[in-house]
């Protein structure tokens, strides 16, 4: 008898354990996060309420020509990355998280007010470098991607 509650007892606690773990992994926000694991250039393009925070703090009747102008420069920067072979991925995700091989984690949030337009570049072993979009190419050079 002892035995037998035992047993159930064992099966309901492992069932239970079970249940909570499969709600840890739920409650990760994998819509505004981005998990980097090997060498890529990160392209930041803000939406939603980031977005928003910058029209409103930028002012809102100049906005429209510092999108575009921001837009074309992360398109001619992404030319210039994908012709030197770096994994290009673009994304609206406020929150970067870059993996080194030993399982260390960069957390980078682009919620800060210093964030808008972003690329950061990423060669899988050392920091980031968030790339000045003028000068995509001394950024390429300090970032040390290899192909």
């Amino acid at each position: 008898m002892t035995r037998l509650f035992l047993l159930l007892f064992s099966a309901v606690l492992l069932t239970s354990c079970a249940q909570s773990s499969d709600q840890g992994k739920a409650a990760v926000d994998t819509i505004n996060t981005l998990i980097v694991k090997e060498p890529a250039a990160i392209i930041f393009r803000p939406a939603g309420d980031k977005l928003r925070y910058l029209k409103s703090e930028l002012g809102e009747k100049n906005f429209p020509s510092l999108l575009a102008i921001n837009n074309n420069i992360l398109k001619e920067d992404s030319t210039f990355l994908a012709g030197k072979g770096v994994k290009i991925i673009s994304t609206n995700a406020t929150q970067l998280q870059f993996v080194r091989p030993n399982g260390e984690v960069l957390y980078i949030s682009l919620n800060h007010h210093k964030y808008a337009w972003e690329i950061f570049l990423y060669n899988g072993f050392s920091d980031p470098v968030k790339a000045d979009l003028t000068d995509i190419e001394a950024a390429y050079t300090e970032a040390g991607i290899q192909k």
